[in-house]
């Protein structure tokens, strides 16, 4: 394929919605923490272009705390593709793209707690597979 004529995917940010922390316990040096991070799909019926993935992040700490969060990235391909090399643009592409800046939300957020936590520095996280489709609300 051409450099010149590769689709192209572009990355308009990601919206925070339903964050949600509650601590239970001041935090102990040997804290284990959970996480449960799911991203889906939805396709927005009047711009085939147009994609958002949706993660909603469960993080959790027996006794100490809960934090969870759904983030939404917006995302649109410059061209139309053929459904394979679409679905690993949604399926792969797109959720790496999103994960660093849902990580830095989470770090971010809870430095500004003080030390009810501490600041949590959540791994790298690797997208394989195809992503379950959505439909707004869900």
């Amino acid at each position: 394929m051409d450099i010149s004529n590769q689709p192209k995917l572009m990355f308009h940010g990601v919206d925070f919605f339903n964050v949600n922390f509650n601590a239970l316990a001041p935090r102990t040096e040997d804290m284990e923490i959970d996480i449960n991070c799911e991203p889906k799909v939805y396709y927005p019926s009047d711009n085939l272009n147009d994609f958002k993935i949706v993660m909603d992040i469960d993080l959790k700490s027996k006794d100490c705390f809960e934090l969870t969060l759904r983030a939404v990235g917006n995302f649109e391909l410059e061209a139309d593709l053929d459904e394979k090399l679409r679905k690993s643009f949604d399926n792969a592409n797109a959720p790496a793209i999103m994960f660093p800046y849902v990580r830095s939300f989470i770090s971010t957020l809870t430095s500004n707690l003080g030390n009810v936590v501490g600041t949590l520095l959540i791994p790298t996280q690797f997208f394989q597979g195809d992503l379950d489709e959505i439909e707004l609300g869900e």
